[in-house]
């Protein structure tokens, strides 16, 4: 791979998006897998008051988390190589609702998970499986917070795209600009818009052989 690469990949890297999108990557692993690996017990009952019901939607929501924040990555890649501004508008507004909904859902799970939670008899719970359970509740709270920062970069982007859409819509749509101003005169114009003449040329007969002297009648008083 050279420099170029090497940079770009960097740079892309470095991009508060991308930052955010990783570490909602990384929570919701840990949610998903503390209640899968730990969330049961060896009847298969669920750890959160013995609620299926919780398991399943912090696993859910976690897969779903995962798996849309690695296609909204790949879409990031590619989307400064799209041309379409219609095509990006509308990845932009999927990511924005996504980000938005999902939010939404995780303060949902959080929720549902902490008090489950509380409501449970911990008494029979191992060591590991109350760390489990509590570590997914704790970082269901922290993907509402990188989700919420997810819709509003997207939210911002939006509207730097609208901007740009409206921008290059009046400017460069090739619509010729009409100027206030009278334009200058070209060569078939006839005559100066601007200044009279200020000599008229002598009649062609004046030159035919006769005075012109005898041409000139005097005006009437």
């Amino acid at each position: 791979m050279d420099g170029d690469g090497v940079e770009r990949i960097t740079a892309f890297l470095q991009k508060p998006q991308t930052i955010l999108r990783l570490i909602s990557i990384l929570f919701s692993i840990i949610v998903f897998g503390c209640i899968s690996a730990g969330g049961y017990d060896v009847n298969s009952l669920c750890l959160f008051n013995e609620r299926a019901g919780a398991c399943h939607y912090g696993v859910g929501i976690g897969i779903i988390a995962f798996l849309g924040c690695i296609a909204f990555l790949a879409l990031d890649v590619q989307f400064e190589s799209i041309e379409n501004p219609d095509t990006k508008k509308y990845i932009v507004l999927g990511d924005l609702a996504f980000s938005a909904l999902w939010c939404f859902l995780w303060f949902i799970g959080f929720c549902y998970l902490a008090d489950m939670w509380r409501k449970a008899d911990k008494h029979p719970f191992s060591t590991s499986q109350r760390n489990n359970c509590q570590a997914a509740i704790t970082f269901s709270f922290f993907s509402i917070i990188t989700w919420a920062g997810l819709s509003v970069m997207a939210f911002r982007k939006y509207r730097q795209l609208l901007t740009e859409f409206e921008y290059s819509r009046d400017n460069l749509s090739g619509d010729s600009y009409s100027s206030p101003y009278a334009s200058f005169p070209t060569a078939q114009d006839q005559g100066d818009p601007y200044q009279a003449k200020p000599f008229s040329e002598p009649p062609a007969d004046s030159f035919n052989g006769e005075d012109g002297a005898d041409k000139f009648s005097p005006p009437p008083y």
